[in-house]
């Protein structure tokens, strides 16, 4: 009796070690692929695949897991290792439900005695519509050691103390402790995957369990509480800011004429303008505006580029640095590319990081439209050029100075939305030279 009464003890917590840690792994790696799922959107769209590839050999590498990215008809657009049939079982069943616009179930307890892969896949969705999925193959060898070593520990545990175990309350015992056990953790994982009204019930509980499930319920009502106010800041604070943000578009548009330096302004007033309608559209109270129609004209880098450093010779005036026009040779490019970002963001770096002169140009090279930007500081090590653009990522030399390390991973996100790339070089005589190389438009004239 004493022997069943302590295999019936054990069953669930050795269910509750195998879905844990299978749980554990499975989240971890369905945030990868919420990741990779975000970073496939482009690539499917554009059919510029080279990055995502290099990404998905990268992650193999780095943590033993192949990955493949497939379009909305199952093709296999970008992998890290050859030889990828999708219409494995296992795989075929996720993709399934990706390809729908669903979340895959979660797979089964990882138990030591069954062998196979964990495949996770994420849907890539823009706009409500479905381009593909991103599937990872999950190695399960560790997990299943663990799930071993931890039913091995139970199970030692449990003979050392069976001598001490009282007939007839072992079951009742461990159903009292594990249910709420259980319960926290589904609710845990519910409140992960985005449900935040999610609660616990604390009834009938030990008093140590109920102190815990309350205090769930409060994380859980705060984290719930914390998400509608910060929707209703956003709300609130886009209605807010139009009318002064037009109130001064209309002051300082009258001095345009007058100052490069309120022209300047004005060109911020307006991209100010534009983050509050993203704000507005992000706390759901417009609806997004209709795609451009593919024909407007296109942009004249250089003409941009010289229109951005009329105010940017004034910035650099004030703090006495030297900032040479070189050659602006006319070259159309995409009409969407926000110019004006991209050379804020090489002009402020280059002021803080590098040391004058600072040296802008725009050339053309083949097929492409190049906007350099270069200062005369220290530059960088040939390790460190390979990780400029990286988010995150700053120089050994300046993580003591003020900075996100997000600037440059801007850059490259806005060149590669229109097919362009970023490329960070020492040039001759020192320093450090970031070129913006995108398409050139064949047909625009000069």
């Amino acid at each position: 009796m004493v022997v069943a009464l302590a295999i019936v003890a054990v069953i669930p917590l050795a269910n509750f070690i195998a879905t844990s840690t299978s749980r554990t792994l499975f989240l971890s790696r369905s945030n990868d692929a919420d990741w990779f799922a975000t970073m496939a959107e482009s690539p499917l769209q554009t059919g510029d695949i080279a990055n995502l590839r290099e990404l998905a050999v990268r992650y193999h590498e780095l943590y033993n897991t192949p990955v493949f990215v497939v379009d909305v008809d199952s093709r296999v657009i970008a992998t890290s290792e050859s030889g990828v049939n999708v219409k494995e079982d296992d795989i075929a069943a996720v993709l399934h439900s990706s390809l729908a616009g669903r979340l895959p179930p979660e797979p089964p307890a990882l138990w030591p005695w069954r062998t196979g892969e964990m495949v996770v896949s994420r849907p890539v969705v823009n706009n409500g519509s479905v381009l593909g999925a991103a599937v990872l193959r999950v190695p399960t060898d560790k997990a299943r050691d663990q799930v071993q070593s931890g039913l091995l520990l139970l199970l030692g545990g449990l003979l050392i103390s069976i001598g001490a175990i009282i007939v007839g309350i072992v079951r009742p015992i461990t159903r009292w402790v594990l249910r709420p056990l259980q319960d926290l953790d589904n609710a845990t994982h519910q409140i992960t995957r985005g449900a935040l009204d999610t609660r616990v019930s604390t009834d009938g509980r030990a008093p140590e369990l109920r102190r815990l499930g309350d205090s769930f319920n409060s994380m859980a009502l705060s984290l719930h509480q914390a998400r509608q106010r910060e929707r209703e800041f956003v709300a609130d604070a886009s209605h807010q800011l139009r009318t002064p943000l037009t109130s001064a578009r209309i002051h300082i548009e009258g001095l345009s004429r007058l100052s490069p330096t309120a022209r300047f302004a004005l060109s911020d007033i307006d991209r100010l303008g534009r983050i509050v309608q993203r704000l507005s559209r992000l706390a759901g109270s417009d609806r997004p505006s209709a795609d451009a129609d593919g024909n407007e004209e296109p942009l004249d880098l250089a003409q941009a580029v010289k229109e951005r450093l009329v105010g940017w010779k004034a910035v650099y005036s004030a703090d006495d640095l030297e900032l040479i026009i070189g050659e602006m040779v006319p070259g159309g490019v995409a009409p969407e590319l926000e110019v004006d970002d991209i050379l804020d963001v090489l002009l402020d770096n280059a002021s803080k990081y590098g040391a004058p002169p600072v040296e802008v140009s725009v050339t053309r090279d083949g097929t492409e439209v190049v906007l350099s930007v270069r200062d005369h500081g220290l530059g960088l090590g040939s390790r460190d050029l390979k990780k400029v653009g990286e988010r995150f990522w700053r120089s050994a030399h300046h993580r003591e100075m003020p900075g996100t390390g997000l600037g440059l991973a801007i850059v490259r996100s806005e060149a590669a939305r229109v097919g362009g790339r970023v490329v960070a070089r020492p040039p001759i005589g020192g320093g450090l030279v970031i070129e913006v190389r995108v398409p050139l438009i064949d047909d625009y004239d000069a």
